[in-house]
């Protein structure tokens, strides 16, 4: 979106370093002109010229403070979240959440659309325009840019032969480039489960040096957070938790294979497991509640799917010693499930691996994904290469393409 022209054109020499220090009025290293010109080692009218450009976007903003109980009122600059306004959205198979945030990540309006996949994309972005637009007017400000989390291949691919599709036309630069065109801002895309990642490692993990973040609901899949980052891997189809082989499981997966943890333990499999024997059900989240009422069979069949997913990840947990595993989806809902992953996982993974391992479902509840998604589009636009080349264009830009 394009910005105001105030501020004059700006020089190669009054841009330069201003991302570098916007950067250290966000992170709190500095907070006065003074402080600023000394940590960057440039002098206080080379700041005030950088300054200048971070004030007009609204970015920064200065006010006079005491500080202690007597000498003059300082300058005291603080980063302005409001300067800007994120829209994301964490798709599903079955439903959508979407939010607008500010720049620090806090939501400020969200809303669950009801979402069928096998639409196609066209449905769903005719659906996700309308709900982004309603929620930029809610918001107010300027939008600065988008994130969508959107499902594994694999997983698309699994809902279409389960309703009976030979596949589903997904191609995400278009859907990147749909979107980008209608907001004129830059859309970031990533998966679903990389963003909720992203999410619970910035707000409940962030020491931990290896996470894993699962997501557990129609289908199970997962991502790995190393040093803060979600590992994509070489094809970007790292953590496809839920095609890992199940001891003792024969049943036909929608990956082409057989005995996949999706195919025994996920939420799809929940489902037709309980129409086998019998039971009217439609969604895993009514498997979960008649877990929950206390119905022998659901509670059965929950907490197997638990042991069964606490097998795969002592695997995991081997192999990676992470300081957490954090839970997500419909199925985490449940505490039979819960208990099933508990009692499989440290029963089989190494002591040392897994004596110190904390495992618990999401801090964040339903707005983990759409945080994520927010977080990872900030991350972006207000790295110190972006910030410069949004002061350049006059618009909101991610380093290294528009």
């Amino acid at each position: 979106m394009a910005m105001s022209e105030r501020g004059g054109t700006p020089t190669p020499a009054s841009v330069e370093g201003a991302g570098q220090l916007l950067q250290l009025i966000r992170t709190g290293h500095a907070r006065t002109v003074t402080q600023v010109a000394a940590a960057m080692g440039v002098a206080r009218s080379t700041t005030l010229q950088r300054l200048e450009h971070l004030q007009h976007l609204d970015l920064v903003r200065s006010e006079l403070r005491t500080e202690g109980s007597r000498g003059r009122p300082a300058a005291v600059l603080t980063f302005h979240p409001r300067a800007g306004v994120v829209l994301a959205a964490h798709l599903g198979l079955t439903g959508a959440r979407a939010a607008a945030t500010d720049l620090d990540g806090q939501v400020l309006a969200d809303r669950f659309v009801t979402v069928d996949v096998a639409q196609g994309p066209r449905a769903l972005l005719d659906l996700l325009q309308r709900t982004f637009d309603e929620l930029a007017h809610e918001a107010g400000g300027t939008v600065v840019g988008l994130g969508v989390g959107t499902p594994s291949t694999f997983e698309l691919k699994a809902y279409a032969r389960g309703h009976g599709l030979s596949a589903l036309d997904w191609d995400r630069d278009h859907f990147r480039d749909v979107l980008a065109e209608h907001h004129q801002v830059p859309v970031l895309l990533d998966l679903d489960v990389n963003m909720l990642a992203l999410a619970e490692h910035r707000a409940s993990w962030p020491d931990a040096e290896v996470l894993v973040c699962v997501k557990a609901g129609t289908l199970i899949d997962a991502s790995v957070v190393v040093h803060g980052v979600p590992v994509r891997g070489a094809n970007r189809l790292a953590g496809e938790l839920g095609h890992i082989k199940v001891v003792g499981a024969d049943d036909p997966c929608a990956c082409g294979s057989a005995g996949c943890l999706d195919a025994v333990a996920s939420g799809s499999a929940l489902v037709r497991q309980m129409v086998a024997a019998g039971h009217q059900v439609d969604h895993v989240s009514q498997v979960v509640q008649r877990a929950e009422d206390g119905d022998p069979e659901a509670a059965h069949l929950v907490r197997r799917s638990g042991r069964r997913i606490g097998e795969v990840l002592s695997s995991v947990v081997n192999l990676l010693n992470p300081a957490g595993i954090s839970m997500w989806g419909y199925l985490t809902e449940s505490e039979s499930l819960l208990a099933g992953v508990r009692e499989s996982l440290y029963q089989t993974a190494l002591p040392g691996s897994s004596e110190h391992l904390r495992l618990a479902p999401t801090s964040l509840g339903p707005l983990a994904g759409v945080r994520g998604a927010a977080l990872s589009v900030i991350d972006a636009v207000l790295e110190p290469r972006a910030v410069e080349q949004t002061i350049r264009t006059r618009s909101w830009s991610v380093a290294g393409r528009q």
